[in-house]
């Protein structure tokens, strides 16, 4: 049976873009609508993500916005309204059995999320991310392309990791 169920998408960004076609193409949405203060081709503002017709139409959302702070405040939002915040990991990422990954959370291809990682809502882990075991993000953190965030690590809430950066385990001498 075709998929018939479209995902809400709060930006239309070069991450909001990337995510929607990600999205349709795992075949778990026939389409995405957008909704951005600034972008063409969108269904309304960020403004109206309460409208009762959006959420009949797209009961799964996401924030797909890349200020951290904005994109947490932005899942708060989609959560009062009622709309489910769904894990999305794409087929190319590895995520162990015994993580735990929060509402609302992007796993991006060719991410590794070992063993009893936790993370927030909200979290952006990025192509090529690692995340060793027992790390544990914050809400609304972002794992740039090649972050690596060693094991035991603490992240705290809306910090990103940025390319290549190393999060060094607590026991870790620089």
């Amino acid at each position: 049976m075709a998929q018939t169920t479209r995902v809400l998408i709060l930006g239309k960004g070069g991450f909001g873009t990337q995510l929607a076609e990600m999205l349709v193409q795992s075949g778990q949405y026939a389409g995405a609508v957008f909704l951005d203060d600034n972008a063409s081709g969108c269904a309304g503002t960020m403004a109206e993500l309460t409208r009762a017709d959006l959420l009949e139409a797209c009961p799964d959302a996401f924030a797909a916005v890349g200020n951290n702070s904005f994109r947490r405040q932005l899942l708060d939002r989609l959560a009062a309204a009622g709309y489910r915040l769904p894990v999305f990991v794409h087929p190319a990422a590895v995520v162990m059995p015994s993580a735990v990954l929060g509402p609302g959370t992007v796993v991006l291809p060719f991410c590794f999320v070992g063993a009893r990682v936790r993370t927030g809502q909200g979290c952006i882990l990025n192509a090529g991310a690692i995340l060793d075991h027992d790390a544990v993000l914050g809400d609304a953190v972002h794992a740039a392309p090649g972050a690596i965030i060693k094991a035991d690590a603490a992240v705290e809430a809306c910090t990103k990791v940025e390319s290549g950066q190393l999060i060094r385990s607590p026991w870790d001498k620089p």
